[in-house]
Order: C-alpha cells, then structure tokens, then sequence
C-alpha cells in the first residue's frame, strides 16, 4: 500500500492488544497506522510504498516514527520477514493542565493523575483544553501518547472582521482557537463563535451548535 499518514493520525490507527501476549504479523499486513515493534519501542507507519523489484522478492519502504521519543526511522522489510505488533493499552482520561514539567492528566478509572512531555505529543498538544476527554495510550505501563476526539469545538479568540454579507464557505481566514493554535475557517466566522475542528485532518467542519 502507497502513501503517508499525517502526525496528527498517528493513533487513531493503533490497535489495543492484550497485555500478555506478542502478536508475530507477516509482511503482507505492513500498512500504515500499524504500531510495531522496532529495536523494541513502538513505532507507528507513518508511510508504506510497495515496491516491486526486478530480481528478487518485493519490498515496503517504511518510515517508522518511535511513539516514545518523537524520532523517525527509514526502514525496508522484505517479503518474508515477520514484524512483531506492539503491545499497546489505552484508558480514558481527562485533561488537567499544562506546567512546565509537561501536560497532566487524570484517568477516569482510579483517578490518578499522570504526566506526559509536551514535545512527545507533539501537535496534539494544541488541542487540549481543561477537562477535554482523550485515550490515554500506555506502553509496558508508561503513558507515551494519547487518542484525541475526532471533532472537538472551540471558541474563536482570534480573526480578521467577518465581511459582511459574505457566507461562502470556501472563502477562508486564519483564526486562532482558545487553546492557541491556528486554524482555516470560512470567512464569516467572528471572534466569540464556537467552531467545530476535525483534529485528524486538522480542518474546520461548522459553526458549534450547542
């Protein structure tokens, strides 16, 4: 399979799996989104491209990124090789809120409140607002990632002026959400409204109706 996942996908692809075994997978089901297990930390594919060569076995060109520290590996598997699947477990949770020692959360179950880096989420991080509902993604009983909701809506802080009278939707504007980060939105959109932001495509979808 040919293409590339966005970072912003990374987990909604990732399979929970039970804790006490390995799942041994062949080089048909490489494909992206899959989590693996290279120089044993989790690893998403983030791209896959099937190349055919003209001796010998196909390979899939991978580019695996470590779900642990944020860095990106180039790596050929070769027909016949087996992969073992990372062992992953998730649990929900709310977000708290941001220090400087890093992003807290507290899971639904025990109330226990954990702690992950900022740079290890990466653009997730933007999303996050106080009391947010995520899937907190845990590897050998260490939090490492979180599943953000598909869709979650925002209050617009900051935008040029609304032109009035204009209601197209494809025409768009930069504006800055109450978590910080900048998204496109149609340019009717004013400061104070609620919009709905798919976080996997990183796209506005409508005006929030309560």
């Amino acid at each position: 399979m040919d293409g590339v996942l966005s970072i912003d996908n990374l987990f909604y692809f990732a399979i929970q799996l039970d804790n006490n075994c390995d799942i041994m997978i062949d080089f048909s089901q490489i494909k992206l989104g899959l989590v693996v297990l290279f120089n044993k930390e989790p690893c998403v594919v983030t791209k896959c491209d099937f190349v055919k060569m003209n001796r010998g076995k196909p390979v899939k060109q991978t580019v695996l990124k470590n779900l642990v520290n944020g860095n990106n590996y180039n790596y050929t598997y070769k027909s016949g090789e087996n992969v073992e699947e990372a062992d992953l477990r998730k649990e929900k949770g709310t977000f708290m809120y941001a220090s400087s020692e890093g992003l807290t959360f507290m899971l639904s179950s025990t109330y226990e409140t954990i702690e992950i880096h900022k740079e290890v989420l990466g653009d997730k991080a933007d999303y996050l607002k106080e009391g947010l509902e995520v899937m907190i993604v845990f590897f050998d009983e260490k939090a490492i990632s979180i599943d953000l909701p598909i869709k979650i809506d925002y209050k617009i802080i900051k935008t040029d002026p609304a032109v009035k009278g204009n209601s197209v939707s494809n025409i768009t504007k930069d504006a800055k959400i109450e978590t910080g980060r900048v998204v496109k939105v149609p340019a009717f959109i004013e400061i104070g409204d609620r919009v709905l932001v798919n976080t996997v495509e990183d796209s506005y979808v409508e005006r929030f109706k309560s």
